[in-house]
């Protein structure tokens, strides 16, 4: 099945392009600043606090995330699909039972999570951050589910606007004070840290309200969403939501639990270069989102295959350069979170995930893809099993080989979770993300930024970054001189 670009494909498919390429620009430089910002406050804590306290805040954040993902019930991907296609099809008047449907399950579960966690503090190695934490679960889980509306209506500013630069300036500035003032601990890097959310939650619900009363002024005729079709698609995503983020988070806790505190730490800052390509792949994937409902809705695989195709190309393209740069100079990368984070181990960890995401990377937004076809049950089954994978490996691995082992535990779940469904949507739907571009990205970013530079590394460190650099400008003449392709 022929790929299809920009250029070849039908008129409606190059306005879809366009319209994702718009969003996706926005959600990027979002993500450049949250992912960014993510580093940052990794950085401040590695060097505000020791080894120990800071991976008792890297654990605990860990908790108090696994803990919304559980509390959302998968209510971020139901709103952004039914919310895209009930306005897709001019039934605004139906948006009003979708938002029922899953915020007020969701206000309810947020509430129930936090008195579980508060009971259950105890049970964790600093009490005290986990009880902090669990206050701010419910502004966590609003702020979250009330953003995917706004982008099923197709608006990405929200998101950009308020949690990846309001939440992740106002984190920063607070974590800077703190440290700049001389008096950091981990309740106070704890505590700046998630005190942000409040407030964006409240920005969220504000717009979003403003938003809703404009697209459904009409409500003369009755139009609703039954509650069997809404969850029936979201609830197998709300059990694929906690293992998704499971697969990001639960490593931490697990080297807390195996290791301690301060090998967490260290398998925290060896790790947190992977952010940069989640956000990256999360902006794109999240103006994808909406676009793909509507496109599988509306029956137009080539605009579907178009948006995957094309979108993958971007993910590529700004994360390959990231992951091969960290893999070539992993020990510059550790020195800077300070000396006593550029180990061998820590190392060997960097080295095993980067080929991992670089495949992850290449995939592209395959889990959007598979739940925008309506296929939550198949992502249930996959995030399934790689969780699985990655808890097994993890048990088996940490005691004998300590963060290494949790790093091979997590590249195995994540080539598991980006790899099966990929097999999934090519032979069920005939989409994959290897279009002609795509397969540009790939051969250019390898040599310009693997090759090229690993050539040039028997020279010595400086010239390797000499290399990567040089490549670093010609890719970014090139992105410029063909952002009209890309």
């Amino acid at each position: 099945m022929a790929a299809v670009t920009a250029q070849a494909a039908e008129p409606g498919t190059r306005e879809e392009l366009r319209g994702t390429a718009r969003g996706g620009l926005a959600n990027l430089v979002g993500a450049a600043v949250s992912g960014l910002g993510g580093l940052a406050v990794t950085w401040l804590a590695a060097v505000a606090l020791s080894p120990a306290e800071a991976g008792a805040f890297f654990a605990a954040t860990s908790v108090f995330m696994l803990a919304g993902a559980l509390a959302r019930l998968g209510t971020p991907t139901g709103l952004v699909y039914w919310v895209a296609r009930l306005h897709r099809n001019g039934r605004d008047g139906a948006i009003g039972s979708v938002l029922r449907l899953s915020l007020w399950p969701a206000a309810v579960a947020s509430f129930a999570a936090a008195a579980a966690l508060l009971l259950a503090a105890p049970m964790f190695a600093r009490p005290d951050l986990v009880r902090l934490l669990a206050v701010f679960i419910p502004a966590s889980v609003a702020m979250e589910a009330l953003l995917a509306a706004t982008r099923g209506y197709r608006l990405m500013g929200p998101s950009v606007v308020i949690d990846k630069f309001g939440r992740t300036v106002a984190q920063l500035a607070g974590l800077g004070a703190i440290a700049l003032a001389g008096t950091a601990t981990a309740q106070w890097i704890t505590f700046a840290w998630v005190l942000p959310y409040l407030p964006a939650a409240l920005a969220a619900a504000w717009y979003l309200l403003r938003r809703h009363r404009a697209a459904a002024a009409d409500r003369e005729f009755p139009d609703r969403v039954s509650a069997r079709a809404f969850w029936g698609f979201t609830a197998p995503r709300a059990a694929a939501s906690v293992a998704q983020l499971g697969l990001q988070r639960l490593d931490i806790i697990m080297v807390a639990a195996l290791a301690g505190l301060g090998p967490a730490a260290v398998y925290t800052v060896a790790t947190r270069f992977v952010i940069v390509g989640q956000m990256a792949s999360g902006a794109v994937g999240q103006s994808v989102q909406p676009r793909a409902a509507a496109a599988m809705a509306a029956g137009e695989p080539a605009s579907a295959r178009a948006l995957y195709q094309e979108s993958t190309a971007w993910i590529v393209a700004l994360t390959w350069p990231v992951y091969l740069a960290v893999g070539l100079l992993a020990d510059w990368y550790l020195r800077l979170f300070g000396g006593e984070y550029a180990s061998d181990d820590a190392r060997l960890v960097v080295w095993v995930l980067v080929p991992a995401m670089m495949v992850a990377s290449a995939c592209g937004v395959v889990d959007s893809m598979l739940s925008m076809a309506g296929k939550t049950s198949w992502q249930l089954i996959d995030v399934s099993i790689s969780l699985v994978v990655n808890v097994g490996l993890n048990l088996a691995l940490i005691p004998t080989m300590g963060v290494v082992g949790a790093a091979i535990a997590w590249s195995a779940a994540v080539l598991v979770n980006n790899l099966v469904p990929l097999a999934q949507l090519w032979r069920a739907f005939g989409l994959h993300p290897f279009g002609a571009l795509t397969r540009r990205a790939l051969l250019a970013a390898g040599l310009a930024f693997g090759v090229l530079p690993l050539a040039a590394s028997p020279l010595g460190p400086v010239w390797t970054l000499a290399a990567l650099t040089a490549a670093g400008g010609a890719w970014a003449v090139a992105l410029l001189r063909y952002r009209t392709r890309i």
